[in-house]
C-alpha cells in the first residue's frame, strides 16, 4: 500500500490561512476613525454694568435742569456695542460718544443725562433705554422738584378753579399781562424741543395740570403732522387751548409751528398709525374761533 505524504499539503493550507486575511484587508481597508471634534464653544458676550440703574436728583428752587452722570463698564469677555439710546420723552436727553459705541472687554465710559424741569413739580420719573449687542438695559432717572421750580407757588383749589374758568372763557388771556412771561417770552426765540418745553410742557407735562388738559403721551385718537399743525395753529375751540399762530393772535411764527409740529409728530403719541405722505402734505383746515 502506497503511503501518502501530507506535509506539503498541510504547508499549503497554512500559507493560505496566513496570507488570505492580509490580502482581504489590503483589498478592503478598514476606515480609520478619528475622534469627533469637540463642539464649538460660543464666544463670550459683552456685559454692560452701570454704577447704578436708578439715580435721584433733588432739584433746588429755581433750578430748571436736573443733571445726571452714569458710569459704565463692559465686564464681559468680548466687545460690547451700544447701538442706540432712547429717552422716555422729549424733556430727557442723553450725551454719549457717537453710536454705535464699541466698548472693549474691561472698557469704561460715561453717559451724561439731563431732565428739563420746566412746567413740572413733585416727584417725576424718566428712563433711558439702551439697545446693545447684549440686549437692552434701562436706567431710571428720578427728580424731586419743589413747587418753586415751576415758577410759582401752587394755587389753592379755589384759585385753580377761577384760573381755569377764565382760561376757558378767554383762552387768549395767557398771552397777555403777567401770563405772557411764561406763555410768550420763554418760547419767543425757541424751536422744536426747546419750544415744546417752553410753550407746551408748562401745561401738558405738569403733574398739577387740570383734568381737562390732555396728556399728550396718551391721546386716544390718531395723530400725524397735520393733526399737530392744526391744533397748534388754531387751538381747540371752546377749551383752554388757544390758537398759537401769529396769524390768529398767538405768539408763534409759521417756522416755529412747523418745527414744533415736526417734533411732536416724531416723539409724542403718534403710534396710532404710520405717517403718510398724504398726511404730511394735508392742508390745515380752517375753523371758527370761539
Amino acid at each position: 500500500m502506497r503511503r501518502l505524504n501530507y506535509l506539503p499539503l498541510l504547508g499549503s493550507c497554512v500559507l493560505m490561512w496566513w496570507t488570505a486575511p492580509r490580502a482581504w484587508s489590503q483589498a478592503n481597508p478598514v476606515p480609520i476613525r478619528h475622534p469627533a471634534p469637540a463642539a464649538a464653544v460660543p464666544s463670550g458676550t459683552g456685559t454692560l454694568v452701570f454704577d447704578a440703574d436708578l439715580k435721584q436728583y433733588d432739584a433746588k428752587p429755581g433750578e430748571m435742569t436736573a443733571p445726571f452722570l452714569f458710569s459704565l463698564t463692559n465686564v464681559g469677555t468680548t466687545e460690547l456695542v451700544i447701538e442706540k439710546v432712547k429717552p422716555s420723552c422729549g424733556c430727557t436727553t442723553a450725551k454719549l460718544p457717537p453710536v454705535p459705541w464699541h466698548i472693549p472687554p474691561g472698557g469704561t465710559g460715561e453717559v451724561e443725562a439731563n431732565v428739563n424741569l420746566a412746567g413740572k413739580m413733585g416727584l417725576i420719573s424718566k428712563t433711558l433705554t439702551f439697545t446693545t449687542s447684549a440686549g437692552t438695559h434701562i436706567l431710571t432717572l428720578k427728580v424731586k422738584i419743589p413747587p418753586a421750580v415751576a415758577g410759582s407757588v401752587p394755587l389753592t383749589g379755589a384759585e385753580r378753579q377761577m384760573a381755569m374758568a377764565k382760561a376757558a372763557s378767554e383762552p387768549m388771556a395767557i398771552f397777555k399781562g403777567d401770563c405772557a412771561s411764561c406763555h410768550v417770552q420763554k418760547g419767543a426765540k425757541a424751536f422744536g424741543e426747546e419750544l415744546y418745553v417752553a410753550d407746551c410742557g408748562i401745561c401738558h407735562e405738569s403733574p398739577q395740570r387740570a383734568s381737562s388738559v390732555p396728556d399728550l403721551h396718551a391721546l386716544k385718537q390718531k395723530t400725524d403732522l397735520a393733526y399737530w399743525k392744526e391744533n397748534i395753529t388754531l387751538g381747540k375751540p371752546h377749551t383752554m387751548m388757544p390758537p398759537f399762530a401769529s396769524s390768529h393772535g398767538g405768539p408763534l411764527s409759521d417756522a416755529q409751528i412747523d418745527s414744533l409740529a415736526t417734533y411732536l409728530n416724531r416723539t409724542i403719541s403718534h403710534n396710532f398709525g404710520q405717517l403718510t405722505n398724504a398726511a404730511i402734505a394735508a392742508p390745515i383746515r380752517s375753523a371758527a374761533l370761539p
